[in-house]
């Protein structure tokens, strides 16, 4: 249980962590980087909502 509570966790705050220092060097690299992987998340989460609701249909 600890560990779906943890996973996500830490994934956002390697996230932030990403863009934070990815801002200290050149303030629009943090906002680029944060952007991609804001739409790197969009699209994995897409992916596998997709995947599950054609099991869950049959795949028709």
């Amino acid at each position: 249980m600890i560990l779906t509570i943890l996973t996500p966790l830490v994934g956002v705050l390697g996230a932030l962590l990403l863009s934070f220092g990815a801002w200290m060097i050149y303030p629009p690299a943090g906002y680029i980087a944060g952007g991609l992987l804001c739409l790197t998340w969009s699209w994995l989460v897409a992916k596998y909502i997709s995947s599950t609701s054609e099991k869950q249909t049959g795949g028709d």
